[in-house]
């Protein structure tokens, strides 16, 4: 009888170990009280409780002293930091390893964590659902400004996709305006997500008048001339980092799950109509 009881209490002990050892890491979002006014930091934030329902926040300031007796406070084990300035300071720190960036643009050589930039080849999966007679897709991007993360892909024949990109700001423009004078209506053009507002202008105007699809990673495009905007969904980002947090080691992801806007007027200018199914899958639609 003394034998078995010291079985059971062999096994009672070894499991509490297990379950001790298997516990949730202590998980720690830190923003900046300014990045609050951004709504996409809300809804990111929802997105990683859902999954980590035990995560605790902490707003603060780029205050390097200060946020680091707030993590040794709150025993982190893992940190989900949003926006640069944040990541920046923590990765300064020893919690480094420990963190994982969201809500900026940043690729796989400088953190870790799921970086803004869409993935092409999700990106023109849907869109040749949305736009099935568009024969080729293009690219125009600033180097060091990738809104797009291009990787070569093994598309149906009957669909292309090419990056065109300047070395900065001026070059990217000349870039784009020799497209312009190339493509045809059956192809599309992701214009630069940081293309001046003058410049935007007579882009949108060209493309109007040589009925030309442009489309854009900014969603304020869509006001001026862009048929299609595309953009993370933000909460569905808040649950990817989310996840990443039980990955051991460095990890680098784009954002899984994208989000469709339309210009109603420029579809209707273009002469595109979209079945009743397709239109509802645009999270938004104006005019």
């Amino acid at each position: 009888m003394r034998k078995e009881i010291c079985k059971i209490l062999k096994a009672s002990i070894f499991f509490i170990s297990c379950s001790t050892f298997a516990k949730d890491p202590q998980v720690v979002i830190v923003y900046s009280a300014d990045g609050l006014a951004n709504p996409a930091y809300a809804q990111v934030i929802a997105g990683i409780e859902k999954i980590n329902s035990n995560a605790q926040r902490i707003e603060t300031t780029t205050d390097n002293n200060n946020l680091l007796s707030l993590l040794d406070a709150a025993h982190a084990d893992r940190i989900i930091a949003l926006g640069k300035g944040i990541v920046d300071t923590i990765y300064k720190t020893e919690y480094r390893e420990r963190t994982l960036a969201g809500l900026m643009y940043f690729n796989q050589s400088e953190y870790s964590g799921v970086g803004l930039a869409l993935d092409n080849r999700i990106l023109v999966e849907h869109l040749s659902r949305l736009l099935p007679t568009v024969k080729r897709f293009f690219i125009v991007q600033q180097a060091h400004f990738q809104t797009i993360d291009y990787v070569p892909s093994n598309l149906k024949s009957s669909t292309t996709i090419e990056l065109r990109e300047g070395v900065d700001s001026l070059d990217t423009i000349r870039v784009l305006g020799r497209l312009l004078d190339e493509v045809s209506a059956s192809d599309a053009v992701f214009i630069p997500a940081n293309l001046p507002k003058n410049i935007l202008y007579e882009v949108s105007k060209v493309a109007w008048d040589k009925r030309l699809i442009l489309l854009s990673t900014n969603l304020s495009h869509l006001e001026n001339g862009a048929l299609i905007a595309a953009y993370p969904d933000d909460f569905a980002l808040g649950e990817q980092l989310g996840r990443l947090v039980g990955h051991p080691g460095p990890v680098y992801e784009n954002i899984r799950v994208i989000k469709f806007a339309l210009n109603r007027r420029v579809a209707q200018h273009l002469s595109l109509e979209f079945s009743p199914v397709v239109l509802e899958s645009f999270a938004l639609k104006i005019k």
